[in-house]
C-alpha cells in the first residue's frame, strides 16, 4: 500500500492541455477547430429541496441537467460567421457536435475523447479589434444537450 502522495502519483502522469485536440462537425463536415485555445465542459445539476419533518437536514434532489461549456480561441477565419449570421436571416440557428480529444504521451493515463451533440453557441463571434499589442481571439458560452464518453482514458489509471 503507497504511503506517501510520490508513490501514488508521478508528475509526469498528469495531463498536459497543450495535447488536446478539438473537432466540429457543421452541416456534416468535419472541421478541425486548430485555432481552439479553451475548452472548458460541464454538466450542471439542478437540485430541488426536500425537506421532511423530523429531520433537520435541508435534504436534495436531483431533477435535471444542463450541459455548459465555453469554447474560445484565435480569430484566424470565418467559420462564426458563414455558419451564426445566416439565422439572421431568418434561416436555421447553428447547432452542431464537438469531439475532443486529450493524449499526453509522457503519461500513463492514456487517451479519452468526448463527443457533445446539440451544441449551441451562446453569441457567435465575429470580430474582435483592440488598439494594443494583442491579437484577435474570441470566446463563447456554449449548451449542449448530449455528451458521449466515446472512449475513456483507456492506460495505467483506468477505473
Amino acid at each position: 500500500m503507497a504511503t506517501t502522495l510520490g508513490e501514488v502519483l508521478n508528475g509526469r502522469d498528469t495531463i498536459s492541455t497543450k495535447d488536446a485536440t478539438v473537432y466540429l462537425t457543421i452541416n456534416e463536415q468535419n472541421i478541425p477547430l486548430i485555432e481552439c485555445n479553451e475548452l472548458t465542459v460541464k454538466l450542471e445539476k439542478n437540485k430541488e429541496d426536500v425537506q421532511v419533518l423530523g429531520n433537520h437536514w435541508k435534504k436534495k434532489k436531483v431533477t435535471s441537467v444542463e450541459g455548459t461549456g465555453t469554447l474560445g480561441g484565435y480569430l484566424i477565419n470565418s467559420i462564426w460567421a458563414k455558419y451564426g449570421i445566416p439565422y439572421t436571416d431568418e434561416q436555421a440557428d447553428l447547432y452542431m457536435d464537438l469531439v475532443f480529444n486529450i493524449e499526453d504521451k509522457t503519461s500513463e493515463a492514456g487517451k479519452q475523447t468526448i463527443h457533445l451533440g446539440q451544441v449551441n453557441l451562446d453569441d457567435v463571434p465575429i470580430v474582435d479589434f483592440k488598439a494594443d499589442d494583442d491579437v484577435m481571439q474570441w470566446e463563447s458560452d456554449f449548451t449542449f444537450e448530449e455528451i458521449d464518453l466515446v472512449q475513456e482514458f483507456d492506460g495505467k489509471f483506468k477505473v
